[in-house]
């Protein structure tokens, strides 16, 4: 059986449906061992979680990329 390199796994990933890719995603990231993740990396995880589920449910509304970097700056205090 040949193997494939993880940029032609990633290629074939993209490739899929949205449906399968979301699947994919999902399974991939249960895999990850959580025993492995220090306190501080658990409590971003748990925050990206509980963010993705407001999202999805709609509670939440999201930002562009233009809007998140003009906050963040004003933020800082650059213009």
């Amino acid at each position: 059986m040949k193997t494939m390199s993880t940029n032609q796994l990633t290629a074939e990933a993209m490739a899929l449906p949205l449906a399968e890719k979301a699947f994919l995603a999902q399974a991939l990231w249960a895999s990850i061992d959580s025993e492995q993740i220090d306190a501080s990396e658990r409590a971003y995880v748990r925050e990206a979680v509980i963010r993705d589920r407001e999202l999805s449910a709609g509670t939440v509304g999201g930002i562009n990329h233009k809007e998140a970097m003009s906050i963040a700056r004003r933020a800082v205090g650059c213009k």
